[in-house]
């Protein structure tokens, strides 16, 4: 009986330990972009509405690129639209050709 409950015990002390560390591997990666914001629209495919054209290509969430959603207050957008600005925001990947950073601050 003892050796059941040893046995008891060591598998839940592993599942715990298994279950932090893939608690710790969720972690969004933040990223803090400059670029122009600006409205964009299209027909039949998913997208925020807001888009930041970035002045160089770079690489974000390992993918090179020159513009990447924004998802954020549209309000605040409004306001900012077609100026330079500062985002800082986590990473979101809602598709493999998709690049979202969900804005935390934004600095004009």
């Amino acid at each position: 009986m003892r050796k059941v409950a040893m046995m008891g015990m060591l598998v839940a002390v592993v599942m715990l330990c298994v279950g932090i560390w893939t608690a710790a591997q969720d972690k969004p990666e933040v990223v803090e972009v400059t670029g122009i914001l600006v409205k964009v629209s299209a027909v039949g495919v998913d997208s925020t509405g807001w888009e930041m054209h970035l002045p160089n290509e770079v690489s974000i969430g390992g993918k090179m690129t020159k513009a990447v959603e924004v998802d954020g207050d549209p309000h605040k957008f409004q306001k900012l639209e077609n100026l330079r600005i500062t985002v800082k925001g986590y990473l979101m990947r809602p598709s493999a050709d998709r690049i979202v950073i969900k804005v935390q601050k934004i600095k004009e």
